[in-house]
């Protein structure tokens, strides 16, 4: 009984020691909107002050005082789960800190109940803080911010216009941080504590199965970190050289890369008004929608890689069919619309939805008179990108393997006999494979469907309640009704609100890392 107290004690200490690690990696991260909002000079900074501070000298106490205790500690399955389960629900609960810490201290925002509302006033709640924190994390994109988000080009950096861009700078980090996974980013120091990263590895990679492209996992992380890094940079690169201003092209290549949706514009993408732009971060949507795996090996001299899996010829197949099917549709209710922009409007909204990116180069829901549009829409909220990607959602692998089974079980029922494994490539899937994913399957459709019945009892009119269940759950952000691509998330109440956050985490970790702690044989020695 000793040994059992003393090893939870260490387990712990270990807990702790790596949210110490996670809280010092959140404070560096934001020093960038600390020194804008110091250059800047906007009333933000002293948010971003103490929430730096406090996010620093809180994790360096961790680290301190538990690194002796920890040191020895192996990380298993369950420390595995438990580290990225509490860890990033802690980054969203400590992110939320610039946020609301702006809205308490800035002097020119009052908080009181019945003070007049003013830019930076939707922060005053620490639960709508949390929601605009976990959705940034959890790169969903779904936000609270009723007024603030900036309306036009030119604007001034002094905050007048709109939230101040230490901000909208923390907004676009998140993304940029949540994108590839902050523990996967750990895994590649965890060598450094002493501290092995293959649980961590496996419970924090997308898909029904991690793969490494590299023989040690801390390699691994750093490779796949530095391709995330290449990408951010050549979109940032190619969206300022199509004539966007600088700040707000670092914003969206972090947005984008991570399929995340934060805009700096209160229109989305469509805000801009630049074609190009839109078929920029098209392209780029597809991009982070991949397995980053095919890209790396296709950096590495096989570019033929992509041809070669199943995966990524469903992935395409699937945007090319539901693109043209959207645009078609388009066509046909609106002759007046050019087949380029009918092309840019549907590629757009496809790859956004599909990708979970959640950016806007139109308000779909005004196609409410173009029933198959609407309904492809909804339909790709269910379907998600690559897995290994930073995309949420479901994973078209998923997808793609029950299509097999359902094959195969109707091949049984002409040949009971026979025998017919199911394959991906060359490789056969084994049965533990085929039954994660129907279990995954059936988990993912209860999920959403209990989501959206607490979503009609606090209120919500069906459509809202169905779609912004989705849009959490898969990641994408906006959804219809009272949270469609042009409103948000700040109409929901804050059970609502925080019924969407766990949703929203449960769907970037893809369930079962969190339904596992439900299990009472988990907590059993």
């Amino acid at each position: 009984m000793m040994q059992e107290r003393v090893s939870w004690v260490n387990r712990l200490a270990l807990l702790s020691n790596l949210l110490g690690v996670l809280m010092l990696g959140l404070a560096a991260a934001m020093i960038p909107s600390a020194l804008l909002s110091f250059f800047d000079g906007t009333d933000d900074l002293v948010g971003h002050t103490w929430a730096l501070t406090l996010t620093g000298a809180t994790g360096i106490l961790l680290f301190a005082f538990t690194r002796r205790r920890s040191r020895d500690i192996h990380v298993g399955h369950r420390e595995g789960f438990l580290i990225v389960g509490v860890g990033w629900f802690a980054a969203g609960i400590i992110g939320a800190l610039p946020y609301y810490l702006y809205a308490q201290l800035a002097p020119s925002i009052l908080c009181d109940p019945g003070s007049p509302l003013v830019v930076g006033s939707d922060f005053c709640s620490f639960t709508s803080s949390a929601f605009e924190s976990i959705s940034g994390f959890t790169t969903t994109g779904a936000s609270i911010i009723t007024d603030g988000l900036w309306g036009e080009p030119g604007l001034t950096p002094d905050g007048r216009t709109g939230l101040p861009r230490g901000i909208l700078l923390w907004r676009a980090v998140s993304h940029f941080l949540g994108g590839m996974g902050i523990i996967v980013l750990g895994v590649a120091i965890l060598p450094l504590l002493g501290v092995g990263g293959m649980q961590l590895f496996k419970a924090e990679v997308p898909g029904p199965q991690a793969g490494k492209i590299a023989p040690r996992i801390a390699e691994t992380a750093k490779l796949l970190w530095f391709l995330y890094l290449l990408l951010c940079v050549v979109l940032f690169l190619m969206l300022v050289l199509g004539g966007m201003d600088v700040f707000e092209a670092i914003c969206h290549s972090f947005s984008t890369i991570a399929t995340g949706g934060f805009s700096t514009r209160a229109a989305s993408v469509s805000g801009f008004g630049d074609p190009f732009v839109e078929w920029t971060i098209i392209v780029f949507m597809l991009i982070a929608g991949t397995n980053f795996a095919l890209h790396f090996a296709a950096l590495r001299g096989d570019p033929r890689i992509y041809t070669k899996d199943p995966e990524w010829w469903t992935y395409v197949g699937l945007v090319v069919f539901s693109a043209v099917a959207v645009a078609l549709a388009l066509g046909s209710a609106m002759p007046d619309m050019g087949v380029e922009e009918a092309a840019r409007q549907s590629a757009f909204q496809v790859l956004s939805l599909m990708t979970g990116t959640g950016f806007a180069s139109v308000d779909y829901e005004q196609w409410v008179g173009i029933p198959l549009a609407i309904m492809i829409l909804i339909g790709l909220m269910f379907i998600g990108g690559m897995a290994g990607s930073t995309t949420g959602g479901f994973k078209v692998v998923r997808h793609l393997l029950i299509f097999r089974m359902w094959i195969r079980d109707l091949f049984f029922l002409a040949h009971p006999h026979a025998v017919r494994p199911i394959r991906l490539g060359e490789r056969v899937v084994s049965s533990d494979v085929l039954r994660s994913v129907s279990a995954f399957a059936g988990a993912y459709m209860t999920t959403m469907i209990v989501g959206a019945l607490l979503f009609c009892i606090d209120g919500q009119d069906a459509l809202t309640a169905f779609t912004a269940s989705a849009a959490s759950l898969g990641n994408v952000g906006p959804g219809l009704g009272a949270v469609g691509p042009m409103d948000n998330y700040s109409v929901l109440s804050a059970f609502s609100k925080w019924v969407s956050c766990v949703l929203m985490v449960l769907g970037r970790l893809e369930l079962f890392t969190l339904l596992i702690f439900l299990s009472p044989s988990f907590w059993r020695r």
